[in-house]
């Protein structure tokens, strides 16, 4: 069981591995914090994107024990007047800043409180205008895991920024339309439709068939696991996230699609 001064801290961010910020940030929490347990999320998301980031914490936050700390840092105001958030939910803590990374959390987390990072005696000094995630959010995560109380690290606040999340909308009672949120290293297209959307859709009509319209190619059906789809054929299942994919056995659906995130998706029943 995790205890208050041993909480897990997770890592989430833009900054690649061909340079020294991930290293460096593990180095301060350790500093503070020489046995904390830290865990790499993903270090490769594209620079920038605040959407796929708030997507990608949101499909694999809750994984880890109660109470761990998240800590994602995808930041392009850094050094602006944007805010350093902690967020605390029922279960989890969140350390961020405010520009809508965490806004399927605050919608979908079980949200409880949020804060405003004020306390600078627990960031290192002197800090620099362009590495916030080694000055702010790594050492204030490492103080959370160590046992700091959350109204020791801030102020509450519920002005916080939210980012339009795109919801998978209705087309009459027989169809629903999506959007690709997320391209994996396989080429697989992660789409907003859920497992509950599709369930809904197809209501007490258990046996219909589905058919995924994506661009000119229609998909007929979902599959029940990668291995079962024809080679060099575009086909959709419900992936490890609980989201409708669209995949190829062995291959790359986004090479074949042509498609990428942002691009719309349709799924009606057969019959």
């Amino acid at each position: 069981m995790v205890t208050k001064t041993c909480r897990p801290i997770t890592l989430l961010t833009d900054f690649g591995q061909d340079d020294t910020f991930v290293g460096i940030m593990k180095g301060v929490i350790l500093g503070i914090v020489p046995q904390a347990s830290v865990v790499d999320l993903c270090h490769n998301l594209p620079s920038y994107d605040v959407a796929e980031a708030a997507f990608l914490i949101y499909i694999t936050y809750s994984y880890f024990p109660d109470q761990s700390i998240h800590l994602v840092v995808v930041d392009p105001g850094v050094g602006s007047p944007r805010r350093p958030l902690l967020v605390a939910t029922d279960n989890y803590f969140f350390i961020a800043p405010d520009n809508g990374v965490l806004s399927y959390i605050f919608e979908r987390g079980g949200l409880r409180r949020v804060y405003e990072i004020t306390a600078k005696h627990y960031f290192l000094s002197p800090q620099s205008a362009t590495f916030h995630g080694r000055d702010i959010f790594a050492p204030v995560a490492a103080y959370l895991s160590k046992g700091i109380d959350p109204e020791a690290l801030g102020s509450e606040i519920d002005d916080y920024v939210k980012i339009p999340l795109p919801s998978p909308q209705p087309v009459g009672d027989r169809a629903i339309a999506g959007e690709i949120l997320h391209v994996d290293r396989f080429g697989n297209l992660i789409t907003n439709i859920s497992h509950e959307d599709l369930a809904r859709l197809l209501g007490k009509r258990g046996e219909a068939r589905l058919a995924l319209r994506l661009g000119e190619t229609i998909i007929e059906g979902l599959r029940s696991f990668y291995g079962e789809g024809e080679k060099g054929k575009l086909e959709a299942i419900i992936g490890s996230s609980g989201h409708l994919e669209i995949f190829v056995n062995q291959g790359n659906a986004t090479v074949i699609a042509k498609k990428r995130k942002g691009d719309q998706l349709m799924v009606s029943l057969l019959s």
